[in-house]
């Protein structure tokens, strides 16, 4: 067998869920009627004791038989069309069962997924998984209290990350005294896909709410702490009050 049918066969045994090293020892047995142990660490340049490690992957997975011949252990490659016939076997049983898989994902995954995080670095992290959302991102954002924490070039990086990859951003300001400014940065920069509207002067919070793909995270800007949660029936709720107030406003 030559190197490529090899590559080949390794190749095939590994996008099914083999090792890699284990898919070399079966290739190399399907070459031979039988091999001990030291003929398959010389053929595959693998330690003796790792051979024995996937050896017995490949007997536990019925890519191989043990043959014994007096004192001595031989190993022999099984039928591939017989770990053919094991793997559609596998496959049909996997698809006979996923509907109640998916079930079982579905009611574990609507249950909310909540994580609390403290400080201004923690906080970064939150704000580096929104700007790599692809998709609608929503806020309520209290720049005063914002800009008591963070610089305004911290502002200007973070706001332009969210503008490479959100569709669209939709942003609620407090009303303050950065507002303004803020607005007037963003007529200068190129952020075409952001949108936002202030909020009424009675409407005060130093709670940054972000809203993003099924995930709300709710940062308290005056102690920098935050929660995070994942749900997607949380997400819609917040998406819908987010949606009221904008619709509300000029």
């Amino acid at each position: 067998m030559d190197s490529s049918d090899s590559s080949m066969i390794i190749k095939t045994l590994v996008a099914i869920g083999l090792d890699e090293k284990a898919a070399k020892i079966y290739s190399v047995l399907l070459s031979k009627n039988r091999m001990g142990i030291s003929d398959i660490a010389k053929e595959t340049e693998i330690k003796r004791p790792t051979c024995y490690e996937h050896l017995n992957t490949l007997l536990k997975k019925n890519y191989a038989v043990r043959v014994p011949v007096g004192k001595r252990t031989y190993y022999k490659a099984e039928s591939p069309k017989n770990i053919l016939t094991l793997y559609k076997k596998s496959l049909q049983d996997f698809e006979k069962n996923v509907e109640i898989m998916t079930k079982l994902q579905e009611t574990s995954s609507n249950k909310p997924q909540v994580t609390f995080h403290e400080g201004k670095q923690s906080l970064n992290l939150i704000y580096e998984r929104l700007f790599k959302t692809i998709g609608d991102t929503y806020s309520i954002f209290p720049p005063d209290t914002f800009f008591e924490n963070f610089s305004l070039d911290e502002y200007l990086a973070f706001d332009k990350e969210n503008s490479l990859h959100a569709f669209k951003t939709k942003d609620l300001f407090v009303a303050s005294k950065h507002t303004k400014k803020l607005i007037e940065l963003r007529k200068d920069g190129d952020f075409k896909n952001k949108l936002h509207k202030v909020l009424p002067g009675s409407f005060t919070t130093n709670v940054d709410v972000l809203i993003f793909n099924e995930t709300v995270a709710l940062i308290s800007l005056r102690d920098l702490s935050a929660v995070v949660i994942e749900n997607k029936d949380i997400s819609e709720l917040f998406k819908s009050v987010h949606s009221a107030l904008w619709k509300s406003l000029p």
